[in-house]
This record gives C-alpha cells, sequence and structure tokens, in this order.
C-alpha cells in the first residue's frame, strides 16, 4: 500500500512539473508542430520518470545491500540516456520539431530527476 502511494505522489509531483515546464517552454516554442512535439516529449518522459522511480524505490536505504540506492539510480540514468538517443533519430521519422521535442524531453528528464532525491527523503 505504502509502496502505490509513494509512487502516486511521484506521478502527481512529475506531472506538475512537466506541466509547468511545458508552459515556460511555450513561449519560446510556439508552433503548433513545437507544441506537438513537446506534448510527445511529455507523455514520453513521464512514462520513463515513473518506470525509474518505480525501479529506484525498492532500493531505499535500509532495505538492501550497501550501494545499491546508487546503482539502481545509475540505471535509471542511463535508461533516461537510452530513451533520449534512441528518441532523437524517432522524431525525424515521425516529422516532429526536433529541436522542441529533444530540448522539452531534455528539460522534463532533468526536473524530475531532481525531484526523485527529495521524494525518497520524503518517503523514509
Amino acid at each position: 500500500m505504502r509502496e502505490k502511494r509513494a509512487l502516486s505522489f511521484f506521478a502527481g509531483i512529475s506531472a506538475a512539473l512537466i506541466i509547468v515546464a511545458t508552459i515556460v517552454l511555450r513561449t519560446y516554442f510556439r508552433t503548433v508542430n513545437q507544441h506537438d512535439a513537446m506534448l510527445v516529449s511529455a507523455g514520453l518522459a513521464f512514462a520513463v520518470q515513473l518506470g525509474s522511480y518505480a525501479l529506484l524505490r525498492p532500493g531505499r536505504p535500509g532495505r538492501g545491500v550497501p550501494g545499491e540506492l546508487l546503482i539502481r539510480w545509475a540505471i535509471g540514468a542511463v535508461l533516461r540516456l537510452f530513451v533520449l538517443v534512441l528518441y532523437a533519430p524517432l522524431v525525424r521519422i515521425v516529422n516532429l520539431d526536433v529541436e522542441s521535442a529533444l530540448v522539452s524531453l531534455v528539460t522534463f528528464f532533468f526536473l524530475t530527476m531532481m525531484a526523485e532525491p527529495l521524494l525518497l527523503e520524503y518517503d523514509r
């Protein structure tokens, strides 16, 4: 029960961060094609972040071998990098705006990744 609540709380915080970042990025990216690319990036970032946090959460301190939390966090960081590298050519294939798609995805990843340690500490 506590795990579901923690994941739900992270999902809410992540969604809020992504929405605020989208509003800010819309001041720079103004065309419809750019907005579509940002929405696709937002959905992808949200899904990847939830999966990454679900992987990270069981490795909280006191629940495994020393250093396990750092290993899980590194796996999540590599996963994000892998998704970003695969997303770049797919954006061209799908004919979305490359600049807005990649900038927004990196922004969403960065903001939600910075929230992870705070939420893990809160969840103790």
